[in-house]
């Protein structure tokens, strides 16, 4: 098979694939004087190999064979995710307390229980029974076959404010935990809604990395196009 595999500026482009290469090698600049301890590196080491499945010296020589790179390279690219990582961490931690404050309402995980009905007298007694607790969502959805996704889960969550509806939405993140709403029409549905409960996210290491790396993506897209900008 005769391919050329010299690949131009304006052929990066057309395969979509510009700013992936950029952004890459943006990466390598401004995170490649960073050091790994050996403990670590030792670790980057093993689940890269277990994740490739490479189980010997040989195996490894002919993974680098393929790819055409010596080992101080491949110790770069497998290198590569947790530097450009402990850098985001680095450049953006005086941001992340405001930028968390900011997405917040995002990362919060909401429980909450719903019936769907198309009758509003139905809605109606079915919001006393609740209200009373003489029933709970469960026994309703499995007692009345008049329950739009009778088969379906009643009770929701976790999830993300952004995966709910937006009708269900506008509720539920204004709400307070235990909070039973009158039925609601929302597309000639009459919807019952309860919020269990909201877990608040907690701006521990593993939200800090991943906002960090949400601050380095939006870093890295301004200078393509201030790269871009410059070239034109």
């Amino acid at each position: 098979m005769d391919i050329e595999l010299k690949f131009s500026k304006n052929e990066l482009s057309r395969f979509g694939i510009l700013d992936i290469y950029i952004k890459r090698k943006l990466k390598h600049y401004f995170s490649k004087n960073l050091k790994i301890n050996p403990k670590i590196q030792s670790k980057i080491i093993n689940d890269w190999k277990k994740k490739k499945s490479i189980n010997s010296p040989e195996e490894l020589n002919k993974w680098l064979s393929l790819h055409e790179i010596n080992y101080k390279e491949w110790i770069e690219l497998i290198n590569s995710d947790y530097v450009w990582a402990s850098w985001c961490m680095k450049k953006f931690e005086n941001n992340l307390s405001k930028y968390f404050s900011i997405k917040k309402e995002h990362l919060d995980n909401f429980y909450y229980s719903i019936i769907k009905v198309k009758n509003k007298e139905l809605a109606d007694e079915f919001y006393m029974r609740l209200k009373e607790k003489e029933s709970s969502f469960e026994e309703i959805a499995n007692q009345f076959p008049e329950v739009i996704d009778q088969k379906s889960k009643v009770k929701i969550g976790p999830v993300l404010i952004s995966e709910v509806e937006s009708s269900i939405a506008s509720l539920i993140k204004v709400g307070k935990k235990d909070q039973l709403w009158k039925p609601k029409l929302f597309n000639g549905i009459w919807s019952i809604v309860k919020l269990d409960n909201v877990r608040s996210a907690i701006l521990d290491k593993n939200l800090k990395i991943k906002l960090s790396l949400e601050l380095g993506d939006k870093f890295l897209e301004d200078k393509f196009i201030e790269i871009q900008k410059n070239q034109i």
